[in-house]
């Protein structure tokens, strides 16, 4: 096995190093025969003239100093348009932007597809880099030499050793793993998606220590908190004055030009003469005010959205081997493996991850929440069901009910885990009910100790957030988000269903803008026939185009038989509606927000990822077997490259860390 391997990884380092040379570096190849001609620059006023070149070029290098050289070298992007007078032109004409980090030696050679010879070559900074950089040389026909990564050649081995471990007839779909073999295997991808994640939040400085003041509304609440306060008026009283005097405090326009530093309570919600957080309690009880009374300081909100990320993709690993316990357990332990990648990165935690703002955190929580609250539940009833301990299953039972109630006080929309519980939990509590009989644990008064262990948490933490809701808005059921001080005017928008086509095509069946350069993917456009505002930010296509593994859903009616015979069909089916209400109620309370696919796309994830679970029950011994495998691979990488480039392009990572975008950039051909 071992003497294989060894052979497989010498053929896999063959390969990569062909590709290395061949194909991303294909650019000296072309290049070298070129003539390598220095061309003298000119300042003109408004860019850089070089003329007096011969013969067509492929590429021209151009050199980029510090305008000034006492001036601190240039460490983010800079932009600049070529214009180009040939034997085709008369006059000259652009050919294009080019936009590059000048710490990227790769970068500085651009190809230029000219009608004939270049005459002239005129470069045109564009007004932000124009002060900071200068055209230090041209050479016109260069010659690109060789730029050999060793990442990637690494990395093309690593796919290729990938692919081979899980192709379609690989071994580790038939092989018994051991339980300690199981657990390295968790842990390790647990890690590795972790530490990813960490590299993800480093890397994007403007969100370690945000500069937007309204970014600091949960720290202004612990503050509060810690003084039994639940606003956070403090420090804002000229504010508050102006927003009293206005008529209408909630038109957007109006006060943003009548009242000064209007932006410091951007999203914060104003009633009653006070400023509130309407954002979920939640997080700042976990993360922020504990860490005041200790610290004294302020919590790093990346910190939370860390933790809250690590401890979602835990909990995705930790729900689907309750699932593939209590439904497939003929389930190869690789194909668990491969569907929890999949589904812990197929819920926008990239984007998350490169923009890690307060926005995040209260969805990150809700979302790790719900995915332990019902890993613990489907726990419990496995412990009701299969003879297990009475008392652990009582436990995991309360605790999981916890963290679905506490996702009211993170996001109200997550409440809708709670729904999954019925068919899950509902045929343990009937039979139990109906029992007469004393069986391992299993009797009408068992039945009841459950239901309350279900129950109490739920009523603990309503009474909780609807005290807090009734001290700030008078009414229990009130949480704020109707005052906030946001793009409009929140107590006048009302549900409109007009709304709604926008909202569901947007967040499911919008095709993407994809391109060839990298990121790869573009902000879509919203073509709309509704004769109303529609709340949108950036969003990058349905979750039908960029989660292809999403499709399977269709797959249900080829499964529904063995579905409904594991009591199964109720849960996916519910799952999936879920999300769509989930669509529906972001839609009309929010808007088409990037950050908002979150809320629902795990409710798809989880009925896809059952379905293929069962899919590949109905495949052994078919021929479409090696399809589905085939399918899975190829969907699931498609998935990761989409969402990369999702959160690399709605991050600000290209001005806010230009290095390590470009070299990123750089990375591919």
């Amino acid at each position: 096995m071992l003497r294989t391997w060894l052979k497989r990884i010498g053929i896999f380092l063959l390969i990569s190093v062909f590709l290395e040379l061949v194909v991303f570096n294909y650019r000296a190849i072309v290049s070298m025969g070129a003539t390598d001609q220095r061309l003298d620059v000119i300042w003109t006023g408004d860019g850089y003239f070089a003329s007096d070149a011969y013969g067509k070029p492929n590429y021209i290098y151009i050199g980029i100093e510090n305008a000034e050289e006492d001036q601190e070298p240039i460490t983010g992007q800079v932009g600049f348009t070529i214009f180009l007078r040939d034997e085709g032109n008369a006059e000259s004409y652009e050919l294009g932007e080019v936009q590059l980090c000048p710490l990227i030696e790769k970068d500085k050679y651009v190809r230029l597809h000219s009608y004939g010879d270049v005459y002239s070559i005129h470069i045109v900074p564009d007004e932000d880099s124009m002060p900071v950089m200068r055209v230090s040389e041209v050479i016109y026909d260069a010659k690109v030499p060789w730029f050999i990564s060793p990442i990637r050649v690494l990395g093309i081995v690593l796919i290729l050793c990938l692919g081979t471990c899980l192709r379609p007839g690989s071994e580790l779909y038939t092989i018994e793993w051991k339980k300690r073999s199981r657990c390295c295997a968790v842990v390790l991808l647990i890690l590795f998606n972790v530490l990813g994640f960490f590299a993800m939040v480093k890397n994007n400085p403007a969100f370690l220590q945000p500069k937007w003041l309204y970014h600091r509304q949960y720290q202004e609440l612990a503050v509060s908190l810690s003084q039994g306060r639940v606003d956070i008026n403090a420090g804002k009283e000229e504010l508050l004055e102006a927003l009293k005097e206005l008529e209408n405090p909630y038109d957007t326009y109006v006060r943003m030009a009548k009242v000064p530093h209007a932006d410091q309570v951007w999203d914060i919600c104003y009633y009653a003469g006070n400023l509130y957080v309407y954002f979920g309690i939640v997080p700042v009880l976990l993360f922020y005010l504990p860490y005041y009374l200790l610290c004294g300081s302020a919590f790093p909100t990346w910190i939370g959205i860390l933790v809250s990320g690590g401890m979602t993709v835990a909990g995705v690993y930790y729900l689907l081997a309750q699932i593939r316990r209590k439904w497939f357990p003929e389930c190869p332990f690789v194909w668990y493996l491969i569907l929890a990648v999949i589904m812990s990165n197929g819920m926008q935690l990239a984007s998350a991850m490169l923009h890690a703002d307060f926005y995040y955190l209260p969805i990150l929580t809700a979302l790790a929440l719900s995915l332990w609250g019902l890993g613990l539940v489907m726990a419990a009833s496995l412990e009701f069901t299969d003879g297990g301990r009475n008392r652990v299953g009582i436990w995991k039972l309360a605790v999981g009910a916890l963290c679905l109630a506490l996702t009211a006080g993170c996001r109200p929309q997550f409440l809708v885990g709670s729904f999954l519980l019925l068919p899950v939990l509902i045929p343990v509590l009937w039979t139990d009910m109906r029992s007469g009989k004393r069986a391992e644990g299993r009797t009408q008064g068992g039945a009841v100790m459950r239901l309350a262990a279900l129950a109490v948490p739920y009523l603990i933490t309503a009474a909780g957030i609807m005290y807090y809701n009734c001290i700030r808005f008078g009414s229990v059921f009130d949480f704020g988000a109707n005052y906030n001080l946001t793009t409009n005017d929140m107590t006048k928008r009302g549900f409109e269903i007009g709304r709604l086509p926008d909202g569901i095509f947007m967040y499911l069946f919008q095709a993407p803008d994809w391109k060839l350069q990298f990121p790869f993917v573009e902000v879509t456009d919203l073509h709309s026939g509704y004769l109303g505002e529609t709340i949108r930010d950036w969003t990058f296509g349905g979750v039908f185009w960029t989660h292809a593994i999403l499709l399977v859903l269709a797959g249900i009616v080829l499964c529904r038989k063995q579905l409904k015979e594991k009591r199964l069909y109720d849960f996916t089916v519910l799952s999936m509606v879920m999300a769509l209400l989930v669509i529906v109620a972001d839609t009309e309370m929010a808007g088409i927000l990037n950050r908002y696919y979150t809320d629902f796309l795990w409710l798809l994830m989880l009925p896809a990822v059952i379905l293929l679970m069962q899919l590949w029950e109905n495949a052994q011994g078919k021929g479409w077997y090696r399809l589905l495998v085939l399918f899975v691979l190829m969907a699931g990488v498609g998935q990761l490259l989409c969402e990369f480039g999702i959160a690399v392009r709605g991050s600000g990572t290209m001005s806010n860390n230009s290095y390590i975008y470009y070299a990123v950039r750089a990375l591919f051909p």
